[in-house]
């Protein structure tokens, strides 16, 4: 005798007096701890289930109590079967069969509607790649238990589903009917118009009647009688017709796929019930008195256009042609979803999203069915799906718009390796501090480049999503965890101890976010009744937030995630977005990495300095002839240098336009000046005439051109006066134009800068 009773609070169990095809009676709930015993009333035994695991505890005294554990159900949900053995002799003794619950109320009708969705897309996949679909379905006999179990499942989605049998109601409310020729036999007075074979009949059958002389005339000689009955046509209304005909036949044989199943040895207890039902769901229909009327088939039309367009007809043709090819799939995946029995309800929901978005990004980005080819392999073994948690799987696509072309990939379970330093981790994928494995990634970027080269220049943009089937509410604003911050701090701990996930589901999306370089965006899929999004300024990308996606509601809530995918892809259509600005100067920045230092004081970056970087500040040298030329200098605050074709002149360049100091030296002396934003202006004669410029008189003056700055009058920053700087060590420098008019960097200059005595 098995005693089971609750241990955690929010456990329970259950008795089910009429469970479900393969089910125990007794129930347990997901995510819950119980204690269990052991015991023989009888012969004083002790037993145990046979080994320990992620569910089974044993106790930790067991020399006191042997035949005691504890059930940590976790996210194991369905068929739990525990071998039982004697605690002295190991001899096995028996199976323990248990069901476990899911806490979601639907969870059964979801499994089952996600199940038919994976099964109609994987035949999808196959068919469009031209994989034939023949009308003779065999069974292979020697095939494994969990493999049988895997394609009967594929099969019963088909034919055990709301919408085949709402199809076969619509067929038997609303049939096909067709007139027919039929014959009876009637007395000859009634009959009004004679046939050919009528008036073979008169002459030949029997059963006849005298005609009086009187009536004779004009008739054959030799006629002196007539039948008293004759068989005459007539057109009569029917629904045995072909259309109804193929109905039954299918009927019949899902029935008789079903018995074959149950007869295999390798068929399972579970297998076994599970088939039954579905066989006495089918001969329900089959019992019905429209189908007692109906003939078996001599051929079948599946040309007929009853079949491939009439409503409920049609739905049948479909699961027939899908029947054949459904039952030789193979799926490695599967056995993580319903291996012996276990409904792995948040693993198939995983799945049934990947779908679902293969669906969704093939119809935005145009992706090609034969983008898809690698998720379907042919091989001896039969057809496989080539999915399954932990193996990355990529479609690929490029779709070109009419203002740029959009490179799209669609990964699944993609692995994102921490990169080492020696590897240049900044232009390469992955993460930067642990490895990263989201559900699924939906990586974007533009032009003819390919995505390691999109990597490497800041193009690239990354999308994650999670699915979390177990999540019933995402909690995104502070005051919603605030309140109660304590308690969902202990909950969430033990929650994870049950390998549950709230919460931490949402701060997971931050890591993601953070740790994968180039991320844009992570968001949680999830099954519950609200759409959240945070974005991380006032573009759509970045952001966080997650999204309500319910198994038989996906027109519903798909409608929030089609519009995200929408402004994703009108914001990448965008060539002046802000984040295309970060992506250049990201991109910049990691080009060609600042490996110097400067420690010695500058001015802060605040204000109307706030763009003030000393990496990218460019300072003047600036030469001056005399001091007549340096009074001008600081009687206009202006700096002039030559401009145009003559000798000396400046080449006008960006470091030149936009340097915000000047620092004046006459080859004796040098003092540092701060210019006034705005880059300088060119001044002809007249210009620097009108302020008193002291031209060099034995010179033509008058075709001149200055390049000019105007320089600020309230001077330098106080963290620069404390710096000066001895022309001869300007030489050090090696400026290629020293004494004329030359440019260096703030930070260069600074290496020799000397502290003011």
């Amino acid at each position: 005798m098995l005693i089971v009773y609750p241990q955690s609070s929010n456990a329970k169990v259950f008795e089910e007096s009429e469970p479900y095809a393969g089910e125990s009676r007794y129930q347990l709930l997901e995510g819950c701890t119980y204690a269990y015993e052991l015991v023989d009333k009888h012969d004083g035994k002790n037993y145990q289930f046979d080994t320990q695991n992620e569910i089974v505890k044993y106790h930790p005294n067991r020399s006191l109590h042997a035949n005691m554990g504890t059930l940590v159900t976790g996210i194991y949900v369905g068929s739990l079967s525990l071998e039982v053995q004697d605690v002295n002799d190991g001899q096995k003794v028996g199976r323990a069969w248990l069901e476990i619950r899911s806490t979601k109320a639907e969870y059964k009708k979801e499994y089952r509607l996600m199940l038919e969705d994976i099964a109609k897309y994987y035949t999808d996949l196959v068919l469009q790649q031209g994989s034939p679909v023949t009308q003779r379905l065999e069974i292979d006999r020697t095939c494994s238990s969990k493999t049988l179990y895997q394609r009967f499942s594929f099969v019963r989605s088909l034919v055990d589903s709301d919408a085949f049998s709402e199809a076969i109601h619509k067929i038997i409310s609303n049939p096909v009917r067709k007139w027919t020729d039929a014959n009876i036999e009637r007395n000859i007075v009634g009959v009004k118009r004679l046939s050919r074979k009528n008036i073979r009949q008169i002459a030949s059958s029997t059963d006849r009647i005298l005609l009086p002389v009187g009536m004779r005339i004009g008739m054959p000689e030799g006629l002196t009688s007539v039948p008293r009955k004759i068989e005459v046509e007539y057109k009569r209304d029917t629904t045995d017709c072909q259309e109804n005909q193929f109905v039954k036949f299918v009927l019949r044989t899902f029935v008789n796929f079903c018995s074959d199943i149950q007869m295999l040895p390798n068929a399972t207890e579970r297998l076994k019930a599970e088939a039954k039902e579905t066989t006495e769901r089918l001969y329900e229909h089959l019992d019905n008195q429209f189908f007692r009327q109906i003939s078996q088939p001599s051929h079948m039309n599946m040309n007929s256009p009853v079949l491939q367009r009439k409503e409920g007809y049609r739905e049948v043709l479909q699961a027939w042609l899908l029947f054949d090819l459904a039952a030789k799939l193979n799926w490695s995946g599967g056995d993580d979803v319903y291996d012996a029995g276990k409904k792995n309800v948040a693993m198939l929901y995983e799945y049934w999203l990947f779908f679902k978005l293969l669906e969704l990004v093939s119809e935005f980005f145009n992706i090609e069915p034969q983008a898809l080819k690698n998720l379907v392999q042919t091989d001896s073994d039969g057809i496989n799906l080539s999915l399954k948690q932990g193996q990355m799987k990529m479609v690929y696509g490029k779709q070109e718009t009419f203002s740029r072309i959009l490179n799209v990939a669609f990964y699944y379970n993609r692995t994102f390796n921490k990169v080492s330093e020696n590897n240049d981790p900044i232009h390469k994928a992955g993460s930067w501090t642990m490895t990263m494995r989201p559900d699924y990634t939906l990586s974007l970027w533009p032009g003819e480049i390919d995505e390691k080269e999109a990597e490497r220049q800041e193009l690239m943009i990354h999308i994650h999503f999670d699915a979390k089937y177990r999540l019933n509410k995402v909690l995104l604003e502070d005051k919603d965890v605030e309140e109660n911050i304590e308690e969902d701090l202990a909950e969430e701990k033990r929650e994870q101890e049950l390998k549950i996930y709230k919460r931490g589901d949402l701060l997971k999306m931050h890591a993601y976010k953070d740790a994968i370089r180039r991320t844009s965006g992570a968001y949680v899929l999830y099954p519950g009744d609200e759409n959240r999004e945070l974005r991380g300024f006032h573009e759509i990308i970045p952001g966080l937030g997650a999204f309500s996606i319910r198994p038989g509601h996906w027109q519903q809530d798909s409608i929030y995630l089609k519009q995200f995918l929408a402004e994703v892809k009108a914001h990448l259509m965008d060539r002046t977005s802000d984040r295309e600005k970060l992506s250049f100067y990201q991109y910049d920045v990691h080009l060609n990495p600042n490996k110097s230092m400067t420690m010695e004081s500058l001015p802060e970056a605040e204000g109307e300095n706030r763009d003030f970087l000393p990496s990218e500040t460019t300072v003047l040298i600036g030469y001056y002839k005399n001091q007549q030329h340096l009074d001008w200098i600081m009687k206009n605050w202006l700096y002039n240098g030559r401009a145009g074709d003559r000798g000396g002149a400046i080449a006008v360049s960006k470091e030149i336009v936009t340097a915000r100091y000047i620092l004046l030296h006459n080859g004796r002396e040098a003092i540092l000046h701060k210019i006034n934003l705005g880059g300088p202006k060119v001044f002809g004669y007249k210009e620097m005439r009108d302020r008193e410029y002291p031209f060099n008189p034995s010179e033509k003056n008058e075709d001149k051109i200055y390049l000019v700055f105007r320089l600020n009058k309230k001077g330098i920053e106080k963290e620069l006066q404390k710096y000066e700087w001895h022309p001869e060590d300007i030489k050090k420098l090696k400026l290629t134009r020293y004494g004329k008019f030359d440019v260096i960097g703030l930070t260069d200059l600074m290496k020799i800068a000397k502290i003011k005595c």
